[in-house]
């Protein structure tokens, strides 16, 4: 509801409102029912609507505040927010924003790409809601659109410039803001059919006001907190956007026009505001809103109208310029999802995997298997509260599958593999082990074997289609590792660009989603699999997995010339120091990690608005919820020695596979 509006004179305006969000709605791509959360808020947004209000008070005023709108006017008001809308999603990538009123928003979940393509759509939508209704009304609306525009650019134009002058300021303002309010009275009062001095009086109000909304807008982030304003505040110093007070006060204070001129650090920023707010240049800003405030109730004074109504289109723009709340109503920043907690396997399982490992020859005794903590971490599953363990059978198969493919992984990475045809030879017999029949390995030795033990357990039950593509992503898989070893070999370090890709392809993403299907007795559609919220997700949370390796990992990464190392790679492209590099990808994790978080309290939304799950959309998303957790705390153990026996001899597990490219093909099946 609106906020101090007299419904005595506007008694049809909250039925008016449900009306504009009965238009209001997601935009529905044909054919693609799973990409309509894409532009869905959803019932429970606390969307105010200020700009539809403004229409309808427009329509009212300019004919009888005791009647209701009519439809035109009603589709106008739910043009014009969808304008608004549309440029909220844009806003949001270009700030890099991921929360809207405590909501994750477009920009948080399905990324900026996505986002700007949702904005794009909903703008569209709102463009041709105004069409419908006639050329005067579809001509204003792209005039504002042009208007909003032109302010952002003028506004992107002065970033982090300390001498920014005041008409620039207003200039930007004018465009960004109040020319969408001033459209939203004016197809209000377009709608009324009353003479164009009437309509024009209107637009200039909303022209006038939209000057005081932004104006109020950027004191508030210099003087209110977080919890009052529902958003971070004193981001737009950070951000490099100085708005009237800042401008005021740098003209006077050298040392804060001095801090203005780059980016600013979070201590920087907190001085630089204490430096404005001392200045008194926010009680002059205050006083120019109040001047903007007396022009837009002096436009309304002409218009031959109820003087009630008047009064009342006045005060409720008063009521909504301070936009604090009376206490902290807003939600508190993402909270972190509940930690993992880690799990014993059962005794037989845990005495399985030792054996299995002995037994096949991975390991010429446990206390060489105790040697390599990444290996013996395999008996310490982290899980999440919500994931059940899985039977003794499914227990083993997983646990052994993750044995083997950290054993695989561990003999491409070697650093003592250092002849290139010696790495396609083992890719080769590698190929060759998972497509052998597991009756007849076709060579005797401990990775044939393994494989052969574990093959048949991991296919029961699976359609023909899941074994091929699990198949399939370990020969990509073992390809992605022969290109990473001849990297290292030949002292390769990728392009920032490139690393994410190579990252990727060696990281066995689809392989630990298929332990994690094994391991649940459950396959996931393709449709879920292909969700691009979903891809998002994997490619969010590994990526964090692999960097934060990176991290723990540099120093050994940097002895063993490791080339998928993201430090290394910024530093090799940039040429900054270690340090500089260091914390260049430590903003990164933080940003990509707060991405997840949004993404997390969003799952279940999405995973209710996705259609064709077959009823087990809980399911789905209790193993999406468990994988992303798990990772959360993940941190790189591949170097770290927990016994004093001796390594695992990983040459001699190759010399057993070695498939050379002159070795006959009948060798292998």
């Amino acid at each position: 509801m609106p906020r101090e509006i007299d419904f005595a004179v506007f008694p049809h305006l909250d039925a008016d409102l449900d009306r504009v969000r009965d238009v209001l709605g997601p935009v529905q791509f044909r054919g693609r029912p799973e990409l309509t959360a894409l532009t869905d808020e959803g019932v429970d947004t606390a969307r105010r609507l200020v700009r539809p209000t403004l229409t309808l008070l427009s329509y009212y005023l300019l004919t009888d505040p005791a009647a209701p709108a009519d439809d035109r006017t009603v589709r106008a008001a739910a043009g014009v927010e969808l304008v608004h809308l549309g440029s909220l999603y844009h806003d949001d990538v270009i700030d890099h924003a991921y929360q809207r009123r405590g909501i994750p928003n477009a920009n948080a979940v399905w990324g900026s790409h996505m986002a700007v393509l949702g904005g794009d759509s909903v703008t569209s939508s709102g463009t041709r809601m105004l069409a419908e209704l006639g050329q005067r009304e579809v001509l204003v609306g792209a005039i504002a659109s042009e208007q909003m525009c032109e302010g952002m650019v003028i506004e992107a134009a002065d970033l982090y410039v300390a001498s920014r002058s005041e008409q620039s300021y207003l200039d930007a303002i004018d465009g960004k803001t109040a020319a969408l309010l001033s459209l939203a009275c004016r197809v209000g009062a377009m709608q009324a059919g009353r003479p164009e001095d009437q309509e024009e009086a209107l637009a200039l109000f909303g022209r006038h006001f939209g000057l005081v909304y932004q104006l109020y807008d950027d004191i508030l982030d210099l003087t209110s907190t977080a919890d009052e304003m529902g958003k971070p505040v004193n981001t737009d110093l950070r951000e490099g956007i100085y708005t009237l007070p800042v401008i005021r006060a740098a003209a006077r204070d050298q040392s804060l026009a001095r801090l203005l001129r780059r980016a600013m650090t979070g201590e920087q920023a907190t001085r630089a505001r204490e430096l404005v707010i001392a200045s008194g240049a926010v009680d002059e800003a205050q006083a120019m809103a109040d001047e903007f405030m007396d022009q837009a109730a002096g436009q309304l004074a002409a218009v031959p109208a109820d003087s009630r109504a008047r009064h009342a289109m006045i005060a409720y723009a008063r009521s909504i310029l301070d936009r604090r709340t009376p206490g902290p109503a807003v939600l508190p920043p993402a909270t972190p999802p509940p930690e993992a907690h880690r799990y014993a396997l059962p005794p037989e399982v845990t005495r399985w995997v030792s054996s299995w490992m002995v037994d096949t020859g991975l390991v010429l005794s446990p206390a060489e298997f105790d040697h390599h903590h990444r290996w013996a971490g395999v008996l310490r599953l982290q899980s999440a509260q919500i994931l059940a363990p899985a039977d003794a059978a499914r227990e083993q198969t997983t646990a052994g599958l993750a044995m083997l493919s950290l054993v695989w992984d561990d003999l491409f990475e070697d650093p003592r593999l250092k002849d290139p045809e010696a790495v396609t030879a083992l890719r080769r017999g590698l190929v060759a082990t998972l497509r052998q029949d597991p009756e007849t390995p076709w060579r005797p030795g401990a990775i044939p074997t393994a494989w052969a033990s574990l093959w048949p357990r991991l296919r029961e039950g699976r359609t023909t289609r899941w074994q091929e593509r699990f198949l399939g992503s370990f020969e990509e898989w073992f390809e992605a590792c022969e290109r990473e070893a001849h990297h290292r070999i030949n002292g390769y370090i990728p392009a920032t660009a490139d690393y994410l890709p190579l990252r990727m392809s060696t990281s066995g993403m689809e392989i630990a989603i298929a332990c994690m299907e094994v391991h649940q007795d459950r396959e996931l559609p393709s449709k879920l699999r292909n969700h691009p919220v979903i891809r998002r997700l994997e490619e969010l949370a590994f990526w964090v997995t692999f960097v934060e390796n990176d991290l723990v990992g540099l120093d050994q990464d940097e002895a063993d010339q490791v080339p998928y190392n993201l430090v290394r790679a910024v530093r090799h492209e940039t040429g900054c120091t270690r340090r500089e590099a260091v914390e260049q990808v430590k903003r990164q994790v933080a940003e990509h990690r707060a991405q997840i978080d949004e993404m997390i309290r969003y799952l279940p939304v999405l995973f209710r608005m996705i259609p064709g799950l077959s009823g087990r959309g809980k399911e789905y998303l209790s193993m999406y919820e468990m994988t992303s957790v798990a990772l959360r705390g993940h941190q790189s153990d591949r170097y770290t020695q927990i016994s004093a026996s001796a390594a695992p001899d990983l040459e001699r597990l190759r010399r057993e596979i070695y498939y050379p490219a002159d070795e006959p093909a009948t060798t292998a099946p």
